[in-house]
Formats: C-alpha cells, structure tokens, sequence
C-alpha cells in the first residue's frame, strides 16, 4: 500500500467550507480495466502519483456550491471513499440542493483508497463512475430503499501547488446506524425478521431494474428507527454495483441469459444454498429457508420453467447448508 499525504496537510478539514462544481459523470467501465493499468511503485510520492495518474476524461458543469464539513463518517487511508456530514451553505445557488438539513458527502480521492492490486486512480472512476450510474438507474427506489442521490460534482484543491480534481456524490443523509455496529440482540425476532423482509424486497427491486449490488452486507445496511418505532432498513454504498444480471453485461447473448429487466423471486435467488442470508447470520436464529417459503410463497406462480433452470434448487442443497 502507498503511504498517502504523511508530509500533505489533507484536503477535508473539519468546519472547511468547500467549493465544489457540478459534473457529469463518465459512464461504468468493466472492473478489469482497474488492473490493466499499471500499478504505482510503492517509492512515489502523493504529488508524483497525481502528476502520473489522472482522473477519467468527462464534463464539469456550470454550478457551483458550497459545502461546510460537519463531521467525518468514514475517512484516512484503505478506505474506497472519504465520507462526510455536510451541509450545503448556499442559499440562493444551491441547485435544488436541501440547504435546511444535513446530507452525506462521499468523496472517492485515489490517494487514500485501498485498492492494493490494481491502479487506486482507475479503483476510484470505478467507484463514482458505477455508484452514480446505478442511483441514476434506480432513481424511482431513492427515498425508500436508498437515499436520495442529490448529483455527482468535482472538488478542485491543489498538492504541492499543483492542481488535483477530486469526484465526489451527495446523497441524503440517514438518521441511522449501519447493522454492523449494531447489536442484534436489542431487537425483537419480529423486528429481525421485518428487516430481513426488507433487505430481500430492496435487493430485488435493484435486481429488478438490472442493478447487482455486489456488496450487500451488515455494513451497507443502515437501520433507522422511527418516531413511532418501526425499523426501516435502507441500502448505500453502490461503488462495487454492476448494471447488468451477467458477468459480461455488454455482452448480449450472455446477458439474456439471466432474464433482464424480469423480476425474479426471492423463493430462487435468496434460496439458503445460494448463501445470500450467510452474511446476515448473527442476525438470523429462525429456520431460514421455511421462513423464506413463508414470506414469498406468493411470487411461486411467477417462477418459470427457464428461471428455475437458472436457479435450480434440488432437496439435497437444502440439506448441506449451515442454516435452515
């Protein structure tokens, strides 16, 4: 890993106020690009790395806004993303952004990600590029199953004098805790199950508009209790999402495969031998797969012959796995 900014004063200081310019993002590339591009030595400096290195061609815009940090969320190196609570300061320019709550900033800055096999530079266009097409796509699931994504923009600053552009989304802020820092004992089995409920229905409303997650796990599920009690369970972090159902979904014939823009039953894509529950183990302690069968029973009448031959589920499988 390449030690970033240990003689750089860092760009996002909390209680900074920064300029950030509107941009159309470039679209998603294929994650082998990422490898394809040569990694840096380990020897080179911040400053030499951006001089190297640059972001992926693409278009700013003609608005520009202010942001005042608040407070830091996920932020340092080996992280994807630099994180932020952040709070649109303009009045008058704010571009239909809310200026009377907080929102989350997600800057994706190269020289702090984690990316160890690949080209960080190419590992960050990725993350933007997938995470603003896939909130595009599902612009009708923000509000609900995701936040609401308020546009794409490019933070300018400078290293050692010279220019760095820094992409970097704003999307709504959850009153919420990710499951991964929260104990699945202080909720009910009712309550457990009604967020599992939820995360199964908000996966499959992303599968359904051809989006795979590809990271759907305890850390990217924030649970927000309301006023009057009940959970809800909202999906973020889309920079490892793939728009498409195959491995190749530029590839037609391999993409036709898997039945796109169909909606698929949980009864076969979240069938217990498939292992999408095993990330929610700590918090499931019912029999899975009857409960499942329970939940969904009324999408079998939509499950055709070819879907169940693309995800065929056999006694056996069901016998073999660690829970049910």
């Amino acid at each position: 890993m390449i030690e970033t900014y240990h003689d750089e004063p860092s760009p996002y200081c909390i209680g900074a106020v920064l300029a950030i310019q509107s941009h159309t993002p470039p679209p998603p590339f294929h994650k082998h690009e990422i490898f394809q591009q040569e990694r840096p030595r380990r020897s080179i400096s911040p400053l030499e790395l951006s001089l190297q290195n640059s972001v992926l061609p693409s278009s700013d815009c003609h608005n520009f806004v202010n942001i005042h940090l608040l407070r830091g969320l996920q932020t340092g190196t080996h992280k994807r993303s630099q994180v932020f609570i952040v709070r649109c300061v303009d009045t008058y320019h704010s571009s239909g952004l809310p200026t009377d709550q907080d929102m989350v900033a997600k800057f994706y800055d190269p020289l702090y990600h984690d990316c160890d096999d690949g080209n960080r530079f190419r590992a960050a266009d990725y993350d933007y590029s997938h995470e603003c097409a896939s909130y595009k796509r599902l612009s009708e699931l923000q509000g609900s199953v995701l936040p609401r994504f308020f546009g794409s923009y490019t933070f300018k600053t400078k290293i050692d004098g010279h220019p760095r552009q820094i992409r970097l989304i704003l999307i709504e802020g959850i009153n919420g805790l990710p499951m991964s820092r929260l104990e699945p004992k202080i909720f009910s089995k009712e309550e457990r199950q009604d967020i599992m409920r939820q995360i199964i229905d908000g996966e499959s409303a992303l599968y359904a508009k051809d989006v795979r997650h590809e990271d759907l796990c305890p850390r990217n599920i924030l649970i927000e209790r309301s006023e009057l009690g009940r959970v809800r369970a909202v999906i973020i972090d889309l920079g490892k999402s793939v728009i498409g159902r195959s491995r190749n979904p530029s590839n037609s014939a391999e993409e036709s495969q898997w039945f796109p823009g169909v909606p698929i039953s949980p009864l076969l894509r979240w069938n217990i031998y498939y292992g999408y529950p095993n990330s929610f183990g700590d918090w499931i302690d019912w029999p899975w797969q009857k409960w499942l069968e329970v939940q969904y029973k009324e999408t079998e009448s939509t499950i055709t012959d070819e879907q169940r031959q693309r995800w065929p589920v056999y006694d056996w499988m069901l016998e073999i796995t660690s829970f049910s």
